[in-house]
């Protein structure tokens, strides 16, 4: 190593490294869509509780990368994307809430199963609670279509709705990437540029998505 090499240091690149999980995980998400919609039977709320937790875990790595960036710009765009990801799956966070404590939800005592602000001491196992938030796979249509959805309690997750929603978050934390570093995207490009749709031309000559 000369003397001007710099060793490269996890700590000194949070954003990226959480936008590398955020992409891991969105392409997990992806791929547990394309095993539930080509399953059938038991298998297919198997990859849906996969898919659930592979969402949340985008979303946390969107969320890793949202503390580490350095500029208004990159964080403004990114709490756009991450706002429009909440809307566009309402109930992910409680669903993977849910399905990784199964061991209280199913006794009533989860804590989205009581009063905010309750102690896990103080809350008393409850067979009404614990059917409330009963989980169950279902094929909802729109349009013409059937669509998958899991319903984690009060919370339908619509698969197709939710790994689109992963996709253009993770795309999202991307774009912020480049903002943060100088060369800033409107948000949305980069999955525009994915999917083959039209990109707005914002960026300069040396743009990195060109």
């Amino acid at each position: 190593m000369s003397s001007t090499d710099e060793p490269w240091l996890h700590t000194e690149h949070g954003a990226s490294i959480g936008h590398t999980e955020a992409w891991t995980w969105a392409e997990t998400v992806r791929l547990q869509l394309r095993r539930v919609l080509s399953g059938d039977g038991y298998t297919t709320i198997l990859d849906s509780y996969q898919f659930v937790m592979a969402l949340r875990m985008t979303l946390r790595g969107v969320e890793m990368t949202r503390r580490h960036l350095a500029t208004d710009p990159a964080r403004d765009l990114l709490d756009e994307g991450l706002a429009a990801f909440t809307a566009a799956v309402p109930g992910g966070k409680e669903a993977r809430d849910v399905i990784e404590h199964f061991d209280e939800y199913t006794q009533g005592t989860g804590r989205l199963q009581h009063p905010p602000g309750t102690g896990p001491k103080s809350r008393t196992p409850d067979e009404a609670r614990a059917e409330e938030f009963r989980i169950r796979f279902d094929r909802c249509r729109r349009g013409g279509e059937r669509r998958p959805v899991l319903v984690v309690g009060p919370y339908p997750i619509d698969l197709i709705d939710a790994a689109e929603a992963a996709t253009r978050l993770e795309r999202d934390a991307y774009e912020a990437l480049l903002t943060d570093e100088g060369r800033p995207w409107p948000r949305g490009s980069a999955y525009a540029l994915r999917s083959g749709e039209a990109v707005p031309r914002q960026a300069g000559p040396d743009d990195p998505l060109g």
